[in-house]
């Protein structure tokens, strides 16, 4: 029996299905919802550092984008609210972008 070993995101659907369509977007518009994220947060006051943000091996899908990256681990850290709002804004505006092409 193989049991996949659940993620942080995937705790929460709505979360789970903004990475997931974040993942599947091109470069550009994983930039864009990463530099959305960052100053999302920016404007709330959100302090985290990213010292240990490092300490292992990039193999996630987010880890070769510095700013995807860094706006998943804040998405990570975030209060359960504002992690929520985020991933609806970024399902929002994926399905914007994808519908304009």
């Amino acid at each position: 029996m193989d049991i996949k070993k659940q993620r942080w995101y995937d705790v929460n659907p709505v979360l789970s299905r903004a990475v997931e369509m974040w993942e599947k977007a091109d470069e550009e518009l994983q930039t864009i919802c990463a530099e959305y994220v960052l100053d999302k947060l920016k404007d709330i006051d959100f302090q985290m550092s990213l010292d240990e943000q490092y300490d292992y091996i990039l193999r996630r899908w987010y880890d070769k984008n510095v700013k995807v990256s860094h706006a998943m681990e804040y998405i990570k850290r975030a209060p359960e609210e504002l992690r929520h709002q985020l991933a609806l804004d970024i399902i929002e505006y994926i399905e914007k972008v994808e519908s304009e092409k």
